[in-house]
């Protein structure tokens, strides 16, 4: 077992968002529309690991030091590891608050609870992929994900499979204030995460994987 906190720490955390503009949801990276954290209750880890490995690490609450479950947060957005090719690239960057049992790593946290202390929306693309403005423009929308994309990337995204997000007539500042609202947090300046926009481009992998990549805006 980690160590047990009872006074939060602050570490910073990555989310994707659903596609309900009027009630936005937070939904953890790669979660596939799972699993969504509650609007104004803490989030609870639990064990997620296959029967397999639990069987031989035995059944535990999360986090424990034998098994990598818990809530996850880094020191610093340099901490972050660049998640190409992943799918879906996220569109929210904030800070968390972790508490109960957490565990102590050299770039971060896992914990036992957790809930967003403050929050913003930044372009997918240049966040993960490439440098640009990373203010967002233009909300898309696929497979029950939102993706906040700037002026550059406004045209869309393509996935390996070929099909494209599709462009919605909400605005992200709309999208931005009811997750505010529906979560009760305050907004993270845009200035504190400007350094995720001026990291290099992220080198496309070998032809063999799938890469994503921005769709030029359709000319009017």
């Amino acid at each position: 077992m980690g160590d047990r906190r009872d006074a939060a720490i602050i570490g910073w955390r990555i989310w994707n968002v659903s596609d309900d503009h009027a009630e936005p949801r937070l939904l953890p990276v790669g979660s596939g529309g799972r699993d969504a954290w509650q609007p104004r209750s803490a989030t609870e880890a639990r064990c997620t690991a296959s029967r397999i490995l639990a069987g031989t690490l035995h059944p535990h609450p999360a986090p424990d030091l034998s098994c990598t479950c818990g809530i996850h947060a880094t020191r610093s957005l340099g901490d972050f590891d660049r998640p190409r090719p992943a799918w879906p690239p996220p569109s929210v960057v904030g800070t968390v608050a972790l508490w109960g049992t957490v565990v102590e790593h050299e770039r971060g946290w896992r914990a036992r609870y957790a809930y967003p202390d403050r929050l913003t929306l930044v372009c997918s693309m240049c966040a993960w992929f490439e440098p640009g403005p990373g203010i967002p423009t233009a909300v898309h929308v696929f497979a029950g994900t939102s993706f906040a994309l700037c002026e550059a990337h406004r045209g869309g995204i393509e996935l390996p499979d070929g099909r494209r997000t599709r462009r919605t007539d909400t605005d992200p500042v709309v999208v931005r204030s009811r997750l505010l609202d529906v979560y009760a947090v305050d907004l993270l300046p845009f200035d504190a995460v400007r350094s995720l926009f001026r990291f290099e481009r992220t080198p496309d992998p070998p032809g063999y994987i799938p890469t994503i990549r921005g769709v030029p805006d359709e000319p009017s």
